[in-house]
């Protein structure tokens, strides 16, 4: 009996320590916990990013420098491109106390690599509260339904367009679902008119405000919303947007707010137009750009006041590609094959591409771009116009092959 006592107590004695040595683990595993949190919050004001970083400067670079200036670095991060592994010319960059920060910024406009850099605050606060209202609106946000839009005005020099081209011209402004071309059936040519569906219906709406007027290839587009009788027949009735006196159907309740000049609904000319675009933009569009370098809340507004007022062509140029009083082809012999190189990559993301031409002469860093057709270099114009590369704004412009030709080499 006494041998039984004695192995109970055993028992009850190892039952205790196992559970000291599982309070124990919770123990370090809440501290753990809780130092980490702490740790998440703080990053943000511990961690600094660079602008205008040299492309050609690396990782044990950037934290060379900074940790002999600033403090003791815990991380380094280069933005590069996720297809060819070139840098952006911007970099992240953690310390382990906050106090560095502090001495990191006071190190802007320091070279790293023989480029002057510019240091700035990661902005934490507002990218949580940024991450905070996108989770709140993803969980909020109804469904949208897609929409039509008719597409009028496709004669003459835009007799032969195809429903690719349309795509590329339509597609900045959101996902398209289908196109309907209308052909006659002898020629091949089109109608006059053609069908796009959108996705989403406010993605329909922006594509229509901004491109009812547009001015392609010598012609000006119609675009508003498609109705039922339009589909039809062969040629609808007075459009939702830009037409003489006609209301808007119900699916275009947003637009049924008075336009800029108090017509309800109704766009009357190309001034109404422009202020109507540029009421969209808000501050955006009175300072060249989004805050931040950030693009437009609208993608297909971006520089369309420049494609209504001048005649679109298929060779664009790029101004403020890169800074002329930085670049040195003694230390860096490659500088404006890796521009080319860069601008042809991206300009391909709208179209086929012919040419991409350095103006190593020139005094606003000009790169010239010729497409094989019109609809792709309006695409790059407007996706292009006022965003920002390498810490620098870009303007992108239609030019004349006057001009082309007076300025490119071949």
């Amino acid at each position: 009996r006494g041998r039984d006592r004695s192995r109970s107590k055993s028992r009850e004695a190892r039952r205790v320590d196992k559970e000291r040595e599982r309070e124990e683990q919770r123990r370090k595993e809440d501290e753990e916990e809780r130092r980490r949190q702490i740790e998440d919050a703080t990053r943000g004001d511990r961690t600094v990013m660079i602008v205008c970083l040299h492309h050609k400067a690396d990782e044990r670079d950037v934290y060379e420098f900074f940790s002999t200036n600033a403090g003791k670095v815990r991380d380094v991060q280069i933005i590069r491109d996720a297809r060819t592994g070139r840098s952006k010319g911007l970099a992240y960059i953690e310390f382990y106390l906050q106090e560095a920060t502090l001495k990191a910024l006071a190190l802007s406009g320091q070279a790293i690599k023989g480029q002057a850099v510019r240091v700035q605050p990661s902005q934490a606060e507002k990218n949580r509260a940024a991450q905070a209202a996108k989770a709140a609106i993803s969980y909020t946000a109804p469904r949208e339904t897609p929409l039509r839009l008719y597409v009028g005005g496709l004669t003459d020099s835009l007799a032969n367009i195809s429903e690719e081209e349309l795509k590329k011209l339509f597609s900045p402004f959101g996902e398209i679902e289908f196109i309907d071309l209308h052909r006659d059936p002898y020629t091949n040519k089109c109608k006059g008119f053609a069908f796009v569906q959108f996705k989403n219906a406010s993605e329909a709406r922006e594509a229509m405000t901004a491109m009812n007027g547009f001015q392609l290839a010598g012609k000006e587009l119609k675009v508003g919303i498609a109705t039922s009788d339009m589909q039809a027949g062969e040629q609808g009735p007075a459009l939702a947007l830009g037409g003489s006196g006609a209301t808007l159907d119900s699916l275009d309740d947003g637009a049924k707010a008075q336009g800029p000049n108090g017509v309800l609904g109704l766009l009357k000319d190309s001034s109404d137009r422009l202020a109507l675009m540029q009421k969209l933009q808000g501050s955006s569009s009175a300072s060249g750009a989004a805050p931040g370098g950030l693009r437009p809340m609208f993608p297909g507004l971006a520089g369309m006041t420049a494609a209504v007022n001048t005649n679109p062509s298929s060779t664009i140029v790029l101004h403020g590609m890169f800074n002329p009083a930085q670049v040195n082809l003694q230390s860096d012999p490659e500088f404006f094959n890796d521009i080319e190189a860069d601008v042809e990559q991206e300009c391909r993301k709208y179209g086929s591409v012919l040419k991409v031409w350095p103006d190593q002469s020139s005094t606003r860093g000009d790169v010239w771009v010729r497409f094989t057709d019109v609809a792709s270099s309006t695409n790059c114009q407007r996706a292009l116009d006022r965003r920002w590369f390498a810490g620098q704004q870009i303007i992108a412009e239609f030019t004349t092959e006057s001009a082309w030709a007076a300025t490119v080499r071949s």
